[in-house]
């Protein structure tokens, strides 16, 4: 073979490895905001219900309207998933904290009121 046809197939090797490299680098920050899109949608699903809780009175085991002593075990939801692991942060009378610890490296923390639903803060 001649010198340019082995220059080629190096110079072909070499852009083909950045071309994989690249592309395994997109699939991991693309997998990650899927999964940090998942966590939000699990934790609007726990602040609907705890929300539902909260307007149970405490004889239907319910809040009774405060969030005091709330936890996921309360409205009967596991701890984590194949995304995050989930906690109650700290729990007042008219608010709670929840924060979502993924398996990607991220961290969501956002409160929950009575009525509304606060900012998620997303952090890498």
């Amino acid at each position: 073979m001649g010198t340019q046809q082995l220059l080629l197939i190096v110079l072909v090797a070499i852009i083909v490895a950045v071309a994989i490299s690249v592309a395994m680098i997109y699939f991991k920050s693309q997998q990650q905001e899927t999964d940090i899109n998942e966590a939000i949608n699990e934790m609007n699903h726990i602040a609907a219900t705890a929300q539902g809780w909260y307007r149970k009175p405490l004889t239907m085991a319910g809040g009774g309207g405060s969030f005091s002593g709330f936890t996921l075990s309360s409205i009967g939801e596991p701890d984590s998933n194949d995304i995050a692991r989930y906690q109650i942060v700290s729990a007042g009378s008219d608010s709670f904290q929840m924060q979502a610890i993924g398996l990607q490296n991220f961290t969501i923390t956002v409160d929950i009121y009575p009525d509304s639903i606060g900012p998620y803060m997303v952090t890498r």
